[in-house]
């Protein structure tokens, strides 16, 4: 349903994780996102790589679309297994509501219209694109219905002849003639895109252990690094909650170091990088550093956007299931018939932080996606995730502390206001920092940013919290359209 509700966030030619979490047995991360194809790059003619600058209004960003922009499409493989392996009620009525949409279409609120014109450089490149988003000659409006009746038909043809039709039948054989010529994905990519099954990310902190998603994704050991120093550094050091949380988020980015996505692949990196020793190293370093107040910091690629979906969902079992998934802003490539629209992962910087076109075949590509489960006692006390691109792992955090450390109800964790520290400047939104909060990050060579309003740029939190009685609240962030739903 989301390919039809936020058709530029997410698609079925995007990629994504899920993570999952069942009483009485061992957790997993599916690993549906996207992958490295085959085709060389330096070995394509003409290759169909183009840069698109996209206006923010406060920033213009540069992404890359095109045939050669196409990564390896792993969602829909990741949702048709997952379904097979632990769903329980039959595929077929499981996606009749998403393609009734497709067909008779949804109307679009402000939010959905805005981020089609946000994007209007990349959703106006091919004509396929125009027909998708667009009426009487320009983009769709609030008010206005977007159908994709192609796609539809696509989820129907899938239930009947199964997901390697997908991957290795006359859909595989669109999806592969669409990326060419210029493009570096082919039949065998498709026919080698299997779910992976992870072991997750898992950290001891806030009296339980938090599940998060594994290497060769950064957001999740990112994210825990955050988690640790805070829990090391909150008993012993005098700043606020604000503060040392800024400082803890900033180091992190501090220890994505150098080697840290060259090493992200390798075996054992998690366990290397989590290391209670060199988080403590961190630990006294940014001790001297707040002493000291030292200005010493690391910018990381500024992504404005974060073109991703989240959905967390518990059934009445006590099933967890967090999930969140992408397109990138979409490659402009539509495949003729399906309603397809490609993903461009390849072309956007922040999930190719080795340069583009440079990983190896097959590879998953590293992504700052973080689907997150809070166990307590066995039973998921707290299912959460996020959009935003490399703010949704503070996002994220921020949460977790309020509800799980300050007691706050969900709800009102999802709505307070936000922090986002990236290279010098801390982003806060309106009522984030006291007084005396901006003073002390000031003094230790912060330049705040106040912004007038809560902003889709600080991420976009939907959770689920269950008490240890049982009882259970949701919340979904209004600042991505978050919203609840009960059944």
């Amino acid at each position: 349903m989301s390919f039809i509700a936020e058709p530029v966030l997410t698609g079925s030619g995007g990629g994504g994780f899920m993570l999952l979490s069942r009483p009485g047995s061992a957790p997993r991360l599916l690993d549906g996102f996207a992958r490295m194809p085959a085709g060389s790059f330096n070995a394509v003619a003409d290759a169909d790589f183009l840069a698109i600058p996209v206006d923010f209004g406060d920033t213009v960003q540069t992404f890359h679309i095109g045939r050669a922009s196409v990564a390896t499409p792993g969602l829909m493989s990741m949702l048709f297994s997952a379904q097979q392996r632990y769903g329980r009620i039959p595929m077929r009525e499981v996606l009749a509501p998403a393609v009734h949409a497709a067909r008779h279409g949804i109307t679009l609120n402000a939010l959905q219209a805005s981020f089609i014109h946000l994007l209007k450089p990349i959703l106006s490149s091919t004509e396929g694109c125009r027909e998708l988003h667009s009426a009487e000659g320009r983009l769709l409006r609030a008010g206005e219905p977007f159908s994709n009746p192609d796609l539809g038909n696509l989820l129907e043809l899938l239930c009947l002849e199964g997901i390697d039709e997908m991957y290795q039948g006359d859909v595989a054989r669109g999806i592969a003639g669409a990326c060419q010529p210029g493009g570096l994905l082919g039949m065998q990519d498709l026919a080698g895109a299997r779910l992976v099954e992870r072991e997750p990310l898992s950290l001891p902190a806030l009296n339980g252990t938090l599940l998060s998603n594994p290497p060769p994704s950064s957001g999740g050991a990112l994210m825990s690094f955050s988690l640790q120093l805070f829990e090391m550094l909150r008993g012993s050091r005098p700043e606020s909650i604000p503060t040392l949380l800024t400082e803890c988020l900033s180091e992190a980015a501090r220890a994505r170091s150098s080697d840290f996505d060259e090493q992200v692949h390798l075996t054992g990196f998690a366990d290397a990088f989590l290391h209670a020793g060199r988080v403590c190293r961190h630990a006294e370093d940014l001790s001297r550093k707040l002493d000291e107040t030292e200005n010493n910091r690391s910018a990381e690629p500024a992504n404005r956007h974060g073109s991703t979906t989240h959905i967390s969902v518990l059934d009445k079992d006590g099933m967890a299931v967090s999930m969140t998934t992408s397109n990138g802003e979409g490659s402009g490539i539509v495949v003729p018939g399906t309603g397809i629209h490609l993903n461009n992962m390849l072309g956007e910087e922040d999930i190719n932080p080795l340069g583009f076109h440079r990983m190896k075949a097959g590879e998953t590509l590293s992504s700052m996606m973080a689907p997150s489960i809070l166990v307590r006692k066995g039973r998921a006390s707290l299912i959460l995730g996020s959009g935003g691109s490399n703010r949704l792992r503070g996002a994220i955090l921020q949460v977790l502390l309020r509800h799980a450390v300050l007691g706050e109800p969900i709800e009102q964790a999802v709505h307070a206001p936000r922090l986002h520290p990236e290279g010098d400047v801390l982003d806060a939104e309106p009522g984030a920092l006291e007084t005396a909060d901006e003073a002390s990050l000031i003094r230790l060579g912060w330049r705040v940013r106040q912004w007038s309003d809560t902003s889709i740029y600080f991420g976009g939190v939907h959770a689920i919290s269950i008490a240890a009685n049982g009882s259970v609240e949701a919340a979904g962030d209004p600042r991505r359209g978050g919203a609840v739903a009960w059944a």
